[in-house]
């Protein structure tokens, strides 16, 4: 699709923050390009003015280069254009074109919103200095008389346009902070998957593991529901990395976790809490209930193969501790201990078993 092609110009091989900014530019820098061009069909359509519609559709083009300079990397200096052109056309739109009747000069007030939502928290002299001219500009145009527009307009038509200037005004208004809500949500959501998310295998990790159980413990303590954990540890994991190397230990870690997450319902809480050892929180559910998903959990475990670039692949043993609050004041250190206590009861057994916390 042309639209998505043109608003991913320059995002390619960005860090996320970068890439969201330049896809912004290039989203208003196109919807800009979109009310010039309605302008200039204006110009030619309505006021039969071809040089005021050509010399418009040329600030479109002027525009457009904003997309070229964020394709080949320069983004920084691909914003300063587009305000600056966009402030100059606003400067020939009040004093040559037309008069300030038609309140083209009230699209200053973008400058300010724009350039503080584009361009990055460290370029404050830009944003500044941009600002500060277009206030300027808002009040030299203000105060400015053209005697000698190339366009003669009635009142009824510089009220028409006026008009439209203000509903275009509000109409970026309200895209630039829907732009803005955007931003602030899609970086709260990756704040909150960086601070709550195991980097290697993408499920939950120690953090976020006991603030989510501790607040289920909780609610199952109070409403006198089960509540069961399983603690989870390779066994022999050392011989795995020695023998085929770190990058193979984190394949194995990556693989069973997501052998593991298939048999977690969406109330489960799973979570990498160690090197190679991971912990499910099991909201209503019984010790018998944890037994038999542990299982299940330690069958498909074994049975996955763990493939090799040499093509020697092998089998990952995992071993199982599974407890269960007894009472209404559990707490899920206790939980945990209990369920450390029966893992060390599956090692001692000959491990790649499930062991039930007494």
């Amino acid at each position: 699709m042309i639209f998505q092609a043109l608003t991913n110009l320059g995002t390619k091989h960005q860090t996320f923050g970068v890439a969201h900014k330049v896809k912004m530019t290039n989203i208003v820098t196109l919807f800009t390009i979109f009310i010039a061009v309605l302008y200039s069909l204006n110009y030619i359509f309505i006021l039969s003015d071809p040089l005021v519609a050509f010399i418009n559709v040329l600030f479109a083009i002027g525009y457009g280069i904003t997309l070229m300079f964020n394709k080949y990397n320069a983004h920084k200096a691909g914003k300063v254009w587009f305000f600056s052109v966009l402030m100059l056309h606003l400067v020939i739109c009040t004093n040559i074109f037309v008069t300030n009747k038609t309140g083209f000069h009230l699209y200053f007030f973008l400058v300010p919103t724009g350039a503080f939502l584009l361009f990055e928290l460290k370029d404050k002299v830009e944003k500044l200095f941009l600002s500060f001219i277009a206030i300027v500009l808002y009040f030299y145009c203000e105060n400015t008389l053209n005697l000698a527009p190339l366009i003669e307009l009635n009142d009824e038509m510089n009220h028409l346009i006026y008009q439209s200037v203000f509903f275009f005004n509000m109409l970026e208004v309200v895209f630039v902070l829907t732009l803005l809500a955007n931003e602030i949500e899609i970086n709260e959501l990756k704040l909150t998957k960086q601070a709550t998310t195991d980097s290697l295998t993408g499920i939950y990790n120690r953090h976020h593991f006991f603030e989510q159980a501790t607040c289920d413990l909780a609610i199952a303590n109070e409403f006198k529901r089960p509540f069961s954990v399983i603690l989870l540890d390779f066994d022999h994991f050392k011989k795995i990395n020695d023998k085929h190397g770190h990058h193979i230990g984190d394949l194995s870690l990556m693989e069973t976790s997501n052998q593991i997450k298939i048999h977690c319902r969406s109330q489960d809480c799973f979570a990498r809490i160690g090197g190679d050892e991971f912990v499910i929180a099991l909201a209503d559910t019984t010790l018998q209930e944890a037994k038999y998903i542990a299982e299940r959990i330690q069958v498909s475990v074994e049975n996955n193969l763990i493939e090799t670039p040499i093509h020697n692949s092998f089998n990952c043993k995992v071993s199982m501790g599974v407890s269960s609050k007894i009472d209404d004041c559990s707490r899920l250190k206790d939980l945990m201990l209990k369920a450390d206590k029966a893992l060390y009861q599956a090692k001692e057994q000959g491990g790649n078993r499930v062991a039930l916390a007494n």
